[in-house]
């Protein structure tokens, strides 16, 4: 039988829930939450026609749906 004594039985697996729950905490707080996004002046189009949500990174008041071709102005944010 092993002897184990009161305060280590109760020391041993709070600690290491706390390096657990600090080493989760160091992850989400170095990690990149930063979306990489190709162009700062992407808009986004929705089609009048078939209702597809699109991207186009021109400048351009008028961009073409991919799906069916017919153009679309961009969506008011």
């Amino acid at each position: 039988m092993i002897h184990v004594a009161l305060p280590n039985l109760i020391f041993i697996p709070f600690f290491f829930t706390l390096v657990a729950v600090f080493l989760c905490g160091l992850y989400y707080f170095i990690r990149d939450e930063t979306p990489k996004v190709k162009g700062a002046r992407a808009r986004i189009y929705r089609c009048a026609v078939c209702y597809h949500v699109y991207v186009d990174s021109r400048d351009v008041p008028l961009a073409r749906c991919p799906r069916c071709g017919c153009l679309n102005e961009a969506v008011r944010r």
